[in-house]
């Protein structure tokens, strides 16, 4: 390859990112902290439910890790669950804005029964994993703002960007769990890159002009 075509493979190659292992909320009774760019983040939780720093996490590893996460919550703590009430509201507070922050859930619901959470105010909500624990196969399932399971285990991103968390669990069930944390964001490209593409791009045009230039039909 030379020229035009070259030189646009080398403008134009996506900049690669490794990608920040995820940190999960490091709790001390109900608060705690996490870190996202450099920057650390005090969380506090406000609602019913117990913290627990079992580690039921590490011995399923394939269950809550995927293509953009590479670690699971360990023991840094989870919200110990009961749920049975559209009433009792959850509340997960940031000292400054989380971006796409993730939710490793743990057991949710019985294997012939579901549990739920649902999410507030939260538009998009993606499944990144599921898979098996100590008790199940890990059926877990999202419709819109509600996230289901059967025994549901696995990994979720909360798309945007939040400095509250609201949740309810309606349906009843003794034990569950919910783990949370973020991983580093793409930052935006610096002015010198932006300077580098536009030119690349006059480059290019340049050449196209020239190369049709040669090839046009004389009258």
């Amino acid at each position: 390859m030379s020229g035009p075509g070259l030189l646009a493979a080398v403008l134009f190659t996506p900049l690669a990112a490794m990608a920040d292992p995820v940190s999960w909320i490091d709790w001390n009774g109900k608060a705690g902290s996490l870190v996202q760019n450099g920057a650390t983040i005090e969380v506090t939780y406000t609602g019913g439910a117990n913290i627990s720093h079992a580690d039921y996490f590490s011995g399923f590893p394939g269950t809550y890790v995927s293509d953009e996460v590479s670690n699971g919550p360990g023991g840094n703590g989870f919200l110990q669950l009961v749920g049975g009430s559209s009433m009792l509201q959850h509340h997960i507070h940031f000292s400054s804005a989380v971006v796409n922050p993730y939710i490793a859930l743990l057991s949710v619901g019985a294997g012939g029964e579901a549990a739920t959470f649902t999410f507030h105010d939260v538009a998009s909500i993606e499944l990144l994993s599921k898979g098996s624990n100590a008790w199940g196969n890990g059926e877990l399932a999202v419709a819109g703002n509600v996230v289901s399971g059967k025994e549901g285990n696995g990994l979720i991103r909360l798309n945007g960007t939040f400095t509250d968390l609201y949740f309810t669990t309606p349906v009843y069930e003794n034990w569950y769990g919910a783990a949370i944390g973020a991983a580093a964001v793409s930052a935006v490209p610096e002015p010198g890159t932006w300077g580098m593409l536009a030119a690349g791009s006059l480059v290019l045009a340049l050449a196209r002009r020239r190369q049709n230039a040669r090839f046009t039909r004389p009258a």
